[in-house]
């Protein structure tokens, strides 16, 4: 859970940061943790070969870029969700909120915003994601 946690933490620094090198992500890293740079470049070349991101710049220059647009984001995280839930139902979703609220604190209050604009579409007979 570790390695995936790290994983998705440097994804998080990318897309919040916008184009960034390996040494800028591991400086926001470093004030939650210990990590090396070499950690950092290995996650974010690996984040590269999955197609997450996308890597410019020349040799000891690089910039990380995040990818995808927002049609594979909506595709992933629709099986994502669905994946969780059939597995694991109320606890995969207890676990998933738990997660995200490690990874970055403000997304909790963010999903909660989200989740009071739908309620509100949906009195108002506004059609939902899933209509």
């Amino acid at each position: 859970m570790v390695k995936w946690a790290l994983r998705q933490k440097v994804l998080w620094i990318v897309r919040e940061s916008g184009p960034c090198s390996a040494s800028d992500v591991c400086t926001v890293l470093r004030k939650d943790r210990e990590i090396s740079l070499n950690a950092v470049q290995t996650v974010l070349n690996r984040l590269v070969q999955e197609g997450l991101l996308v890597r410019g710049g020349e040799r000891r220059h690089y910039h990380y870029t995040a990818l995808p647009g927002e049609d594979v984001v909506r595709e992933r995280a629709a099986q994502a969700a669905v994946d969780l839930l059939s597995q694991s139902g109320d606890s995969g979703l207890a676990h998933f909120l738990d997660t995200i609220g490690t990874l970055d604190p403000k997304v909790i209050e963010q999903l909660e915003r989200l989740l009071q604009e739908r309620r509100q579409g949906r009195g108002e007979g506004e059609p939902t994601a899933s209509s």
